[in-house]
């Protein structure tokens, strides 16, 4: 009975820590240029240092497998956000059989586009705002896809801009 009340306290501490474990984990990039943001995991993916334009910065795995980048860019040929949708999701074609998109939604204000492109995975979010495209763009290994996935999911949803 004992070892029961013991695990049961255990199973319980660990479930009261892991949101504020969860959220440790993560930090916040904040482009003010563009005026968007990002939370990515601190302890895996490195900041490289914001562009010297101020428009984004690069992040990359400690073994530099995986880059996370993101930035922003003025709509100056007023470009919407169908036709950025339709030229970003372009597969293999003759010229280019690198890449093969495999999953690809568009919405009012955002897309996403996902798949693989030289052996490895990647995911695209961009987002329509102010005349403005915000974009994130993952590429990591097919091997480190349990790994990665979440986070993907994490940078997918707090990605605000």
């Amino acid at each position: 009975m004992q070892r029961f009340v013991l695990m049961l306290s255990f199973g319980f501490f660990c479930f009261m820590t892991q949101p504020a474990f969860a959220e440790t984990l993560y930090k916040t990039y904040s482009n003010k240029r563009f005026e968007y943001s990002i939370s990515y995991p601190k302890d895996i993916l490195y900041p490289q240092g914001e562009a010297a334009n101020g428009d984004g910065q690069k992040f990359l795995s400690k073994e530099g497998d995986a880059s996370l980048l993101v930035y922003g860019s003025h709509n100056f040929n007023d470009q919407t956000l169908e036709q950025r949708y339709q030229e970003e999701s372009r597969g293999t074609t003759a010229e280019n059989q690198t890449k093969l998109v495999t999953y690809r939604v568009l919405k009012e204000n955002w897309f996403v586009i996902s798949g693989y492109v030289l052996g490895k995975i990647f995911y695209q979010k961009t987002i329509l705002n102010n005349n403005q495209f915000k974009t994130f763009y993952f590429e990591y290994p097919k091997t480190k896809k349990k790994l990665y996935d979440p986070i993907v999911k994490q940078l997918s949803t707090s990605f605000k801009g």
